[in-house]
C-alpha cells in the first residue's frame, strides 16, 4: 500500500511518500491554488505505485482542506486520516487552547522531542508563513512559544498596506542597508526578522535551565538559520512530515 503524509499550510501543500520501512522517501511542495498541479503530481506517483493508498494529512487551512478532501475522494484514495488541531497530536502539553492550536506547531514539537538529545530542553523554530519558536522542556513537555510574521507575510503586508511600497521576494541574505526602496525593504525585512528570532531565542533560552538544543524547519529555514545560529544550525526540512508519519502510521 502506498502511504502518504501531507502538511497543508497557509502558503503551500507538501506531501511525502513513505518507503516500506516507514521512512520518508521523497517529498514535493505544491501551490495551494493549482489543483491541476496536485493532479499531475498524484498521477505520476500512481503510475509508479499502483494499488491502494492511505494518507495522513495535517491541516491548518480549513477551506483548502475541504478542497483537498474532495480531491482525494475523487482520486479514489481508500483511507485518509486527518489531524486538524494541536489537541490531536500525542505530545505532553502545558499550553492553553490546544483544541484551536495549529497541528503544525504540535507536530513540529513532537518531531523536535523525538530527535533532541536526552535530558536537554529544545527550541523548535518554524520558518513558514509565520515564524514560530516552540519551547520543549528537558522532559519533553511543550510549553507553548511565540508566533511572528514570516518573511513573505511581512513583505506582503508592507505591499498591501502602503500606497507605494512594492512586494519583494528574498532568495538570499541581502545587504544590511540599501540605496533604493527595494534594497531597503529587503534589508529591513530580512535583518529585522533575523533580529526578532535571535531575541526570542535569547529570552526563551534564559529560563529553560540549560542551553537548549535548537532545531529549524520550514521553507525559509535555510535562509534564516545560518544568520542566527551560524554554520552549525540544525535544519530538519521534513520535521513535520516525519512526525506526522509517526502519529498516523506508528513509525519510529
Amino acid at each position: 500500500m502506498l502511504r502518504v503524509v501531507a502538511d497543508l499550510g497557509n502558503t503551500r501543500l507538501k506531501w511525502g511518500r513513505l518507503d516500506e520501512s516507514g521512512r520518508l522517501a521523497e517529498s514535493i511542495a505544491l501551490p495551494l491554488d493549482d489543483p491541476s498541479a496536485w493532479s499531475a503530481a498524484w498521477a505520476e506517483w500512481r503510475s509508479r505505485y499502483p494499488g491502494k493508498s492511505w494518507w495522513g494529512v495535517s491541516t491548518v487551512n480549513p477551506p483548502v482542506g475541504d478542497r483537498l478532501a474532495a480531491f482525494l475522494d475523487e482520486a479514489g484514495v481508500e483511507q485518509v486520516d486527518w489531524i486538524r488541531s494541536a489537541a490531536e497530536v500525542p505530545v505532553p502539553k502545558d499550553v492553553e487552547g490546544a483544541d484551536s492550536g495549529g497541528s503544525d506547531r504540535a507536530l513540529a514539537v513532537l518531531g523536535g522531542s523525538r530527535i533532541k538529545p536526552a535530558e536537554r530542553p529544545c527550541l523548535v523554530v518554524m520558518c513558514g508563513t509565520a515564524i514560530t519558536v516552540e519551547r520543549i522542556t528537558a522532559e519533553g513537555v511543550w510549553q507553548g512559544g511565540a508566533i511572528a510574521p514570516g518573511l513573505g507575510q511581512t513583505a506582503r503586508a508592507l505591499n498591501l498596506m502602503t500606497a507605494q511600497l512594492p512586494f519583494i521576494e528574498l532568495s538570499q541574505p541581502p545587504a544590511a542597508w540599501g540605496r533604493g526602496t527595494v534594497d531597503s525593504l529587503k534589508a529591513g525585512i530580512f535583518w529585522g526578522i533575523v533580529g526578532a528570532v535571535r531575541e526570542l531565542l535569547g529570552r526563551q533560552e534564559s529560563d529553560l535551565g540549560r542551553d537548549p538544543w535548537i532545531v529549524w524547519t520550514g521553507g525559509d529555514a535555510t535562509l534564516l538559520a545560518p544568520q542566527v545560529c551560524g554554520d552549525a544550525a540544525h535544519i530538519e526540512p521534513n520535521l513535520i512530515l516525519d512526525a506526522l508519519a509517526s502519529v498516523v502510521f506508528g513509525n519510529r
